[in-house]
């Protein structure tokens, strides 16, 4: 069995692919599973890749929101349309962002950032990690439901998002939770809110965004399996209880926390009921706010 990771090894996709594929090979013994990382072209070298092999449910591949639901939402004319060609097996887990301020921002709560906001329209940024990702998608939600106008920064990395805080650059980012925990911890950064339905485990005295008041405001990646269509539905059965009782081991809790992520086990109905949900969440965001590559 293979489990396929459509970027290069050492990013939170490859680890989720590592735990699945230490899942399957503890639940299907009689099965050596490895882990093959194929990136290039916004994921799809993977997916062909996949969808060129027999559909027996003996490949997987790793992979959520952001590298099968927002690239098609920015690009409807990929070459391949996860919607599609891929089956939803089961999720693992999500990755909440975090509203983040510079040290020079005077705004400590979400009213007097929404305040601070709409007295400097145009005059302050926010940063992303590229047009297209959930930071970029989230900012440009919150600027909706708050009134404020934050000016779009897109950055290559999350790194640099930080160093764009620290200087003043930028004023505010959804930055992903592993990349500015200990930052906020350690004072360097300040912590609003967190965007998902639950505080973060790494985080737990800063509220969500639902606690402020600001209704149905989730914004997380989320993580899983997915097959090609045309696996038979006895083999995703199969995947999909071995992935959710492998995820609610403590081992694998405890593996999956320890790098940031909250664990959130979905089975194959309810994950392929989520996809089609985030799928028209974000698309109708796009399609309303004319987010497009270039912008």
């Amino acid at each position: 069995m293979k489990v396929v990771v459509p970027y290069p090894p050492g990013g939170i996709t490859d680890l989720l692919g590592r735990v699945l594929a230490d899942i399957l090979a503890k639940e299907f013994p009689a099965k050596p599973v490895i882990v093959e990382n194929k990136g290039g072209g916004t994921g799809t070298v993977a997916q062909q890749y996949i969808l060129q092999q027999p559909h027996d449910g003996h490949l997987l591949l790793s992979g959520g929101l952001g590298g099968l639901i927002l690239p098609t939402i920015l690009n409807p004319r990929l070459p391949i349309d996860p919607q599609e060609n891929f089956v939803p097996v089961a999720q693992l887990a999500e990755l909440m962002n975090v509203l983040v301020v510079g040290r020079d921002v005077e705004a400590r709560t979400l009213p007097e950032l929404i305040a601070y906001g709409k007295t400097r329209v145009g005059k302050l940024n926010y940063g992303s990690n590229g047009v297209g990702t959930l930071a970029h998608f989230t900012s440009v939600l919150f600027n909706q439901r708050a009134g404020t106008h934050f000016v779009h920064i897109p950055y290559r990395s999350s790194g640099e998002i930080i160093t764009g805080l620290k200087n003043g650059d930028i004023q505010v980012s959804f930055a992903n939770l592993p990349s500015v925990a200990s930052l906020v911890r350690a004072g360097s950064l300040r912590a609003i809110a967190v965007t998902g339905a639950r505080r973060a485990q790494a985080l737990p005295d800063v509220p969500t965004l639902l606690e402020l008041g600001m209704e149905d405001f989730v914004a997380t990646g989320w993580l899983g399996a997915y097959a090609p269509v045309g696996t038979p539905q006895a083999n995703i059965d199969k995947l999909a209880d071995a992935i959710v009782k492998g995820g609610r081991q403590s081992e694998n809790i405890q593996r999956l926390q320890t790098a940031g992520f909250e664990v959130t086990v979905r089975g194959h109905a309810d994950f392929a009921a989520w996809n089609r949900s985030e799928f028209v969440k974000w698309n109708e965001l796009a399609r309303r706010e004319n987010i497009r590559p270039e912008a």
